[in-house]
């Protein structure tokens, strides 16, 4: 009786989706993080493309549970979301444009985690590339945050790295 409640199975349903894709973002994010840290790679190790993966994995699953429990037409629904896209996009051009200039920052390899940069006048070594900002550790030890459109825009100067005082 108990068991023939849609409900019950729809719960059942979304929670296996849920735990399932739990295990596969952890299996796919280490596998990422160790094809990532190897510097011989073609991607470089950027914590960007781990986020879109765990994004793009995620946003699938919640479109099997929409299909599979709720009976909506995920088609339907990705068409309108375009749609909406469009609008979105002229709301949100500062984000989207991060986010571009930070898959061109790291797609080309313009700059990686230990270069050394300025950009204007922030200078340090580059700790992470985000989808939203690329983080400089300048020589004070603080941290500087420069969105990446800033990076696309603004000159670009690759500087040597600080050597080593040997004693």
């Amino acid at each position: 009786m108990l068991l023939q409640s849609t409900w019950v199975v729809d719960i059942a349903t979304i929670v296996i989706v849920v735990v399932i894709t739990a295990i596969i973002v952890h299996f796919v994010s280490v596998l990422l993080k160790r094809v990532l840290m190897h510097n011989t790679g073609v991607l470089p190790s950027s914590s960007i493309f781990l986020n879109i993966t765990r994004a793009v994995i995620w946003i699938l699953a919640v479109c099997i549970v929409l299909a599979t429990c709720f009976n909506v037409d995920v088609s339907a629904l990705i068409a309108a979301l375009g749609v909406g896209g469009i609008a979105l996009s002229l709301g949100f051009q500062d984000t989207i444009a991060n986010l571009v200039g930070g898959l061109q920052v790291s797609l080309t390899k313009l700059i990686q985690p230990g270069d050394v940069i300025k950009v204007g006048a922030d200078e340090g070594t580059v700790t992470d590339v985000t989808w939203r900002h690329v983080t400089l550790r300048n020589a004070e030890g603080n941290t500087v945050i420069i969105p990446n459109a800033v990076v696309n825009k603004a000159a670009l100067v690759r500087l040597n790295p600080p050597e080593e005082k040997t004693s």
